[in-house]
């Protein structure tokens, strides 16, 4: 596994940069699973597509997708060894290394703000610049000396503020804009998700159990979560279709059945449609072992 650590615990300074291709299998398996932890991570997505889902919020992240992580943060991710792109964890005390007076992380609305969309797309030349910082970290690490910690924390310095910058682009909402904070609704939205969905995917029965209107629901999902009521279901779904062939020897039929779905034929064609893969193709991908 190639794995680029600049202190691990000296002074409780933390930094590591990887490639995600080099995640081994245990790590895959850890972050289907709810957890947090204790650093700031970001995921730089550069193809491929993972899935980034907390309490409140789930996100399909393709390529050219930034996240970024806060410390506390329940969450789950779906990120296998077909997904290429960087990852990157610190703590406050690597990012305040020899600096006075610096704001703190968790007032960065880029890793904590009241819409949990703490992401960005990042354009072709957005993309040149934050892979050259990146460049230069790596490169920085192959031959470290006295040096080394500074630079590499300037580097990430600049690749913070240049994602601020992107992210305060993308996030200019209009002053009227009504308050986008997750509320009870698509809470109690989201816990049905997760106790029917293997058998109930149509959003008007969601709706009708809720006491909404079908569009009303697909409206409120989309201004709070980013994505309409029938993706966050929908999303669900593949998430376990994806658990089940990387983690269980249950075969495609068996895994049709067990999410609700009467026909086999046509639960591998709405997993290939929304994956791109077949069936078949993700779990010899997602189980392939890397050296």
């Amino acid at each position: 596994m190639r794995n680029s650590r600049l202190f691990s615990d000296e002074n409780e300074k933390i930094f590591t940069i990887r490639k995600i291709c080099d995640f081994d299998d245990d790590e895959i398996e850890h972050n289907l699973m709810p957890h947090l932890h204790d650093f700031y991570s970001i995921f730089w997505i550069e193809s491929g597509e993972a899935i980034h889902a907390t309490e409140f919020v789930e996100y399909s992240l393709t390529a050219d997708t930034i996240l970024f992580v806060p410390p506390g943060l329940k969450h789950r991710m779906y990120i296998d060894k077909s997904v290429g792109g960087t990852y990157m964890l610190f703590n406050e005390e690597f990012i305040q290394f020899n600096r006075l007076n610096i704001q703190p992380l968790k007032n960065y609305r880029l890793f904590n703000n009241p819409e949990l969309k703490s992401l960005i797309t990042v354009s072709s030349d957005q993309k040149e610049k934050l892979d050259n910082i990146t460049t230069l970290i790596f490169n920085e690490l192959k031959s470290r000396d006295e040096y080394s910690q500074e630079i590499v924390l300037n580097l990430l310095h600049l690749f913070l503020l240049e994602s601020r910058r992107i992210f305060d682009l993308q996030n200019q909402a209009p002053k009227e804009m009504v308050e986008t904070t997750p509320d009870n609704t698509i809470i109690k939205f989201k816990q049905l998700i997760e106790e029917n969905f293997a058998k109930e995917k149509n959003v008007s029965l969601y709706a009708e159990m809720l006491n909404m209107n079908p569009s009303c629901l697909n409206e409120l999902s989309k201004r709070v979560t980013g994505i309409t009521a029938g993706e966050l279901i929908r999303n669900r779904v593949i998430e376990e279709t994806k658990k089940l062939l990387y983690s269980s020897r249950m075969s495609g039929k068996e895994i049709a059945y067990e999410l609700g779905f009467d026909d086999p034929a046509y639960f591998s064609r709405f997993f290939k449609k929304y994956t791109g893969t077949t069936l078949k193709e993700f779990r010899d991908n997602s189980r392939k072992k890397y050296h």
